[in-house]
């Protein structure tokens, strides 16, 4: 396989009721899992995730188009026409959509009827599977050659099928599914945080030296600033392709055994290495950013107007507040909400200032549930520079048992890059949640929250009247 400037192999695993794809691309590592209808995913850093959220729906789906079900089951498909893929190839799409599944399209070749792609939607566009080279093994046809897309090409990935082999017994360890890497420390410790430009930061120590990191749940990754890298002799590889505030690339990743969090270990095995200086242009200066691998390794609770964060291992810390069932597949901490009374699913972000973002297709989606005119732009920031945003007043925000009412929320504009997310409908940021002590329990798929001590709902504050409102 290769991609992203860089190569490696992939090796899967099949019977009767188990699957197993490990894929090797440079350093970066993944396994997934797959036990009767429960699926499992090993990132980079050994954290183990069940899938349970949007995720699943997606595999119901390529299960219906893989297995052949939707030739046979014609109900759930719908002819959209004849078309040419990007690669010149005439093809016939169908949109399939089964029962719990997604919604995702299938070009077959106007030839052979074989698939040539499937393509769906994920985060701010579509991604695509593309089939070509097949040939006939064992009275099958399979395809030889794969080539997985999210609308950069640069990004492509592509895999090449060298053996298959078939009637050999698999052993069984083959399909046990290790143990999820979690934080050393036996019992928990508080650290304390600093608070800077809207921001929380956490102490960590990376092979000897102290530095300053972004704690943000809204992040997939361990990120580390190049020159922080270049002082360690973290050296990247490939490239890296980041969705934030725009789809920006990035220097690449590094093998990181592990950093320190208050005298703890936190496994790591892998870093995004990027400038983060430029990248966030400047906006907020920070070593790193502590994302998904450390909140997945712990289990967190942030106490923002103490400025503490404790840390302990998963599901160690006692019972404090309301819980929030999180979906946690995209390797966020994603949570069922309502705006202005319609229900969406919206991102707890930590590494967001401000109290909401929402998101353009949302706002799309839903004419005139946010009023807000775009005269009168202002420039969010985040990892990938500033895309332009509107002020708005969002009368009521539901979250779990809580109402809260006049939320100064930004529209998002941009039209790529994770503020142009479709899956979600917003972000909900520091703003809002330090009305919290807020406890991430993601390798439980939990969020608590309790009433901070200067809670306010916000129902008798003005409304946000700024320009931009109409």
């Amino acid at each position: 396989m290769s991609g992203n400037k860089l190569d490696g192999r992939f090796h899967s695993w099949h019977d009767d009721r188990h699957d197993r794809f490990d894929q090797a691309l440079g350093p970066r590592v993944e396994r997934t899992y797959r036990n009767g209808d429960r699926e499992f995913i090993v990132n980079m850093s050994g954290n183990v995730r069940e899938l349970a959220g949007s995720l699943v729906a997606r595999q119901v789906t390529q299960d219906f188009i893989s297995s052949g079900d939707f030739v046979t089951q014609p109900q759930y498909d719908t002819l959209l026409g004849a078309t040419k893929l990007v690669d010149g190839r005439a093809v016939v799409q169908i949109r399939v959509a089964p029962p719990k599944g997604d919604v995702e399209t299938v070009s077959l070749d106007a030839k052979s009827g074989l698939i040539d792609q499937v393509s769906y939607v994920e985060n701010d566009g579509i991604a695509t599977i593309s089939y070509d080279d097949y040939r006939v093994f064992h009275g099958a046809l399979v395809p030889f050659v794969e080539s997985d897309s999210n609308g950069e090409s640069a990004f492509d990935v592509t895999l090449h099928v060298e053996k298959v082999v078939v009637d050999r017994s698999i052993a069984p360890e083959i399909f046990a599914l290790p143990a999820t890497s979690t934080i050393s420390n036996d019992a928990p410790i508080t650290v304390k945080l600093t608070y800077s430009n809207g921001h929380i930061y956490a102490p960590v120590v990376l092979r000897g030296h102290p530095y300053t990191f972004l704690v943000d749940t809204g992040a997939q990754a361990v990120f580390v600033d190049s020159t922080v890298a270049t002082q360690n002799v973290l050296i990247p590889e490939g490239i890296l392709e980041i969705s934030g505030s725009r789809r920006s690339t990035a220097l690449g990743i590094a093998p990181l055994e592990s950093i320190e969090i208050g005298g703890a270990t936190l496994p790591v095995g892998i870093v995004s290495i990027v400038d983060l200086a430029n990248s966030t242009a400047g906006a907020f200066p920070i070593d790193g950013v502590l994302g998904y691998p450390f909140f997945a390794s712990a289990e967190v609770r942030i106490d923002f107007n103490r400025l503490t964060m404790t840390i302990g291992k998963p599901g160690s810390l006692p019972l404090q507040g309301d819980r929030l069932d999180l979906d946690t597949d995209r390797q966020l901490p994603e949570v069922a909400a309502d705006i202005n009374g319609t229900r969406t699913k919206v991102l707890i972000d930590t590494g967001n200032s401000t109290e909401l973002l929402v998101f353009n297709p949302f706002v799309q989606t839903h004419p005139g549930l946010i009023p807000f005119t775009a005269s009168h732009q202002i420039s969010n920031y985040g990892v990938g520079g500033s895309t332009p945003a509107v002020g708005a007043n969002v009368d009521q925000l539901d979250l779990g048992p809580y109402k809260l009412y006049n939320r100064r929320a930004n529209v998002m504009l941009g039209s790529t890059g994770a503020f142009a997310d479709r899956v979600d409908g917003g972000n909900i940021g520091l703003g809002t949640l330090q009305n919290f002590v807020v406890t991430f329990d993601l390798a439980n798929r939990a969020m608590y929250l309790l009433r901070a001590g200067n809670y306010d709902d916000g129902r008798y504050r003005a409304r946000y009247d700024m320009p931009g409102i109409q």
